[in-house]
């Protein structure tokens, strides 16, 4: 099976007959897939446009890729879903937005909470990385927008009012595939806030809830801080129809 040739680089465009590379991506083409003139390549946009293009030179500083046509596949999701995800502790940050990206999510807001450790608010350029990695390898076309690391007041007053939210509690509410199916599932953005090691506090709680998040659970065990955050998108991606 050979390998699918993917880059993303943002500045490809219809406007464009030709695209050079350099950088990382150039890396990335010449010595990691040792790619030839006359290879195939797909060049996303990260907004879920595809461009077809074919490698027409490469040189040691820069390789030239001559682009063919537009292409936008119907593979992300119908719904929009966005994580507001307490920072968590070593490489769980990137665990956690390699998989929910893999998953479909369309946007992460790092947030600091009473029982987060904010050690991670230099390394957004690095989670961009690791989502942009992650949608070349899954075959996805729209890279997720991480943003900045704000507080979890800021975020939750940044949403738009109309969106559904859930907040994950262990302690309260019903379970998650319940609320979503009794609800307009289509709604076109979904916004879920799970805990930190430690997990939310009552305040964060009862603040989530009186901005309009419904408290709900994801059952009677208790799972890690990561792993909860995986497995509230895997359910809720059921739900809506884009697994299984």
């Amino acid at each position: 099976m050979s390998t699918r040739r993917r880059i993303i680089d943002p500045s490809v465009s219809s406007a464009k007959e030709e695209l050079t590379v350099s950088g990382d991506n150039l890396h990335y083409l010449r010595n990691v897939l040792r790619v030839k003139e006359g290879n195939d390549v797909e060049v996303l946009d990260g907004k879920g446009g595809v461009y077809m293009g074919v490698i027409k030179s490469v040189g040691k500083k820069e390789l030239a890729i001559m682009l063919l046509r537009r292409e936008t596949p119907d593979i992300e999701p119908s719904v929009n879903i966005h994580l507001l995800q307490p920072l968590l502790k070593g490489e769980k940050m990137d665990l956690v937005i390699q998989k929910t990206t893999e998953l479909g999510i369309r946007g992460i807001i790092p947030v600091v909470t009473e029982h987060s450790v904010p050690r991670g608010t230099r390394k957004i350029d690095h989670w961009r990385k690791v989502a942009m990695e992650a949608v070349r390898q899954c075959g996805r076309t729209a890279v997720p927008e991480v943003e900045d690391v704000m507080g979890l007041e800021e975020a939750i007053g940044l949403l738009p009012e109309e969106a559904q939210k859930y907040v994950f509690h262990e302690k309260g509410g019903k379970n998650l595939g319940d609320a979503v199916v009794k609800k307009e599932s289509k709604k076109s953005s979904i916004f879920l806030l799970t805990g930190p090691e430690g997990g939310l506090s009552e305040r964060e709680v009862n603040m989530s809830v009186s901005s309009g998040f419904e408290p709900v659970n994801l059952g009677r065990r208790i799972l890690r801080a990561e792993t909860a955050t995986i497995v509230a998108v895997t359910l809720l991606q059921f739900v809506l129809g884009e697994l299984g």
